[in-house]
């Protein structure tokens, strides 16, 4: 792929992923399902995919990691499926996450809201102090994130920011190199000093790409296990596996056949199939 067309297709990726973000923001509302808006944040963007680079035939196009509306405590991945699924509340904070690509060239994007029934009222308090700390601290990095820089020094600057407003980056929150058909390159990196994560001292390089995953916590940052199952997996085409279940084998056999490298929503490849499910252990 020249470098002209590679250009056009993230410029076009991140258009998407911009227009269905916006959209998505508008049913962050009391009353609204998570996974409703999951599920049509996900379905503009695969509608929004279909019909741009038609004359290219059929490359690779869609959804580059499901959408995600992670409320409140939860730091990230929060997309539920039927029987796990939460109802906004007045006051909730949503973190939304969307993203889309083209040919393997991806762009993503994600937003803070407060679902209200008063979208004019103010946000004060410490979910203002959190919302407001990922906002700045973002733009820090966004400007930081440049030739000869390191990405020590951006971490380091994450957490200046966010202790400046009295918060703290939350755990297990990365940024990530990105490539065509590459989610987390090899200079991903956390985003705190965490003596079981270190943070390797790289300087950035002219031409490189990366997405921030700027989560703040209004306490101390720290991860706890959470009470929901994970729903979103991903392939990792570099293992050879060896599975002893037919079940398993068909399974993945068949996320093979309907999923390449990015993440999936295991709800949708398994569907109403049993023996599917019944995979699913081995296969993770």
């Amino acid at each position: 792929m020249d470098i002209q067309n590679s250009d056009s297709k993230y410029r076009t990726a991140a258009a998407i992923v911009d227009q269905v973000l916006k959209q998505a923001l508008v049913v962050v509302v009391p009353g609204m399902s998570v996974a409703a808006i999951c599920s049509y944040a996900d379905q503009l963007v695969e509608a929004n995919c279909a019909v741009v680079f038609r004359k290219e035939g059929s490359i690779e196009r869609g959804v580059a990691f499901p959408t995600t509306v992670s409320v409140n405590r939860i730091i990230q991945n929060y997309t539920p499926g039927p029987d796990d699924d939460y109802v906004l509340r007045e006051g909730d904070v949503a973190k939304i996450d969307v993203s889309a690509h083209i040919d393997g060239c991806m762009a993503a994007a994600a937003h803070t809201a407060v679902a209200t029934n008063a979208p004019g009222t103010a946000v004060t308090g410490r979910r203002a102090d959190a919302i407001s700390a990922a906002y700045y601290a973002c733009e820090v990095a966004v400007r930081m994130i440049r030739p000869g820089q390191s990405a020590r020094n951006v971490v380091k600057a994450l957490g200046l920011v966010a202790s400046g407003f009295g918060c703290a980056v939350a755990a297990d929150t990365y940024t990530c190199q990105i490539d065509r058909f590459v989610v987390s390159g090899k200079n991903t990196f956390a985003n705190r000093f965490d003596p079981d994560m270190p943070v390797p001292d790289f300087t950035f390089e002219t031409g490189e790409t990366y997405t921030i995953d700027c989560t703040i916590s209004s306490g101390n940052g720290v991860a706890r296990e959470s009470a929901h199952s994970p729903t979103v997996f991903q392939r990792d085409v570099s293992r050879q596996h060896s599975l002893k279940l037919r079940t398993s084998r068909t399974l993945f056999s068949e996320v093979c056949r309907r999923y390449s490298v990015f993440p999936f929503l295991m709800r949708d490849a398994v569907g109403d199939s049993a023996a599917l499910k019944a995979g699913i252990s081995e296969c993770v």
